[in-house]
């Protein structure tokens, strides 16, 4: 184990920066303890790495543990977005208003993207209530736990994840599809992670290394818009990333910024990017915002099965 100080450079908020990387409270790679505190495990080149975090006053102090803890240390400011300057956001009022509340809310970097890109994949065509069980369910099976830390597990390797097969993820409350898509990245995870190569500390070069790391994943089965999308704003640093396809974010942002309802529902990507347009290139920080900081429209019919239940 080692600790070292990060200055924060600025405002800081450790609970929103970590918002978008959480599978729900009871994720077993990412234990928030307080709004200035938590534990996060990912899984690295070198092997499986965690981090024990506290935010005080102008710094965080951060225990790096894990096979792989030396070869974070020199990326945790990318990876806790100290390096990120958020835009200031001045109209309309009300999305000021959620800038200035959640002030210190950064754009991470993370160093290493296989760990998050099957959580990702774990979020196709399902709900995040499902998706976070398959993932709580993948973890303890095939993950391991943290020495010391009974609530905190290291997320299974990318070598244990290819070798796992159709029932496996079904055991899991996963869809075979999403099953087999994590398989087949997993399979790249050593080419994936190069191409990426740790996100680099220049930002030019991590937007070139980013480029070539989508270009590789789009051409993966299983692997689309969305999920790239996604993983560009919430994984590569991408403060401009947009998620096309999603479900509720056009409906979200049209409602947040005055749509009616019924206008809201009508919204598409086309007019998701509209509206987001004047904040570029910050549009997947303002759109975080929006999803941290306004109510998704409720839903309308009959409440849909889980997954776990369409499996029974």
């Amino acid at each position: 184990m080692q600790t070292i100080s990060i200055p924060t450079n600025g405002h800081y908020d450790l609970e929103s920066t970590f918002y978008l990387l959480s599978m729900g409270t009871a994720d077993p790679c990412l234990q928030r303890d307080s709004p200035t505190q938590l534990r996060y495990t990912l899984h690295t080149p070198a092997g499986p790495a965690g981090v024990k975090v506290h935010h005080e006053s102008e710094e965080l102090q951060v225990t790096t543990f894990g096979d792989g803890a030396e070869w974070l240390i020199p990326h945790l400011p990318n990876m806790f977005g100290v390096n990120y300057q958020p835009p200031t956001i001045d109209a309309p009022p009300k999305l000021a208003r959620i800038a200035k509340e959640y002030e210190g809310m950064r754009i991470v970097r993370l160093p290493a993207i296989s760990t998050r890109l099957v959580q990702i994949i774990l979020q196709q065509l399902v709900s995040f209530r499902d998706a976070c069980h398959s993932w709580r369910k993948l973890v303890h099976k095939y993950g391991k736990p943290v020495p010391n830390e009974p609530d905190l597990y290291f997320p299974p390797s990318p070598d244990v994840l290819n070798k796992l097969v159709s029932h496996q993820f079904i055991e899991c409350g996963a869809l075979p599809r999403l099953g087999q898509t994590v398989v087949e990245c997993m399979k790249r995870a050593g080419r994936i992670e190069k191409l990426w190569n740790a996100g680099t500390d220049d930002d030019q070069e991590a937007g070139d290394a980013a480029n070539r790391t989508c270009e590789l994943l789009d051409k993966l089965s299983g692997i689309g818009p969305w999920t790239v999308g996604f993983l560009r704003g919430a994984g590569l640093g991408d403060a401009d990333a947009v998620i096309p396809g999603d479900y509720s974010h056009p409906s979200q942002v049209a409602h947040f910024f005055g749509a009616s309802e019924e206008q809201a529902r009508q919204a598409d990507d086309a007019k998701m990017l509209e509206l987001l347009e004047p904040y570029r290139p910050h549009r997947f920080y303002a759109l975080s915002l929006i999803i941290k900081g306004s109510p998704r429209l409720p839903r309308r019919g009959p409440k849909r099965r889980s997954i776990r239940e369409r499996f029974r």
